[in-house]
């Protein structure tokens, strides 16, 4: 198959996959809220509506899934070592981030000022903080590498 095809193949089915998406959201946001009768909103959660969203989601998050490990298994046989690097990387954000869980929080619901509502329990604040440090370390490490890079391959020359 030539390429000008396959561009062809590949933009159609993105926009079907982006319409659906579209649709199946504004299906799901017209449906009831929560100030709307039981018989309705229990209707709703038995409708095609709403089963078409939570499938669509599915299918679309197991498929990048699918997708994701296909790539690394490629990048596994083709490049090894920048794959293993990754996978490095990856080890190092999961140690990082059962640091902080382990350390746990001193996050309650009435520090954070949680409604009755949205109450959590210990262990589900101290996951969340534990993730928010970890991607907020993430995220200043990948600063400080944008920011230095050009310096380093100056430095080299």
């Amino acid at each position: 198959m030539d390429d000008k095809k396959l561009n062809m193949i590949m933009a159609i089915l993105k926009v079907v996959l982006v319409v659906v998406g579209v649709l199946a959201s504004f299906l799901v946001i017209m449906g009831p809220n929560g100030n709307s009768e039981i018989a309705d909103q229990q209707e709703f959660l038995e409708s095609f509506k709403l089963a078409l969203a939570i499938n669509y989601t599915l299918y679309i998050v197991l498929g990048g899934a699918g997708v994701i490990l296909a790539f690394f298994f490629v990048g596994l046989v083709t490049n090894t070592k920048k794959t293993a690097l990754s996978i490095v990387g990856i080890i190092a954000a999961l140690v990082l981030f059962l640091i902080f869980w382990a350390a746990g929080s001193s996050d309650t619901n009435e520090t954070l000022n949680l409604s009755e509502k949205v109450a959590t329990d210990s262990a589900t604040i101290g996951t969340v903080t534990a993730g928010i440090y970890t991607a907020m370390i993430g995220l200043a490490v990948g600063a400080l590498v944008w920011v230095l890079s050009p310096l380093m391959g100056r430095l080299r020359k």
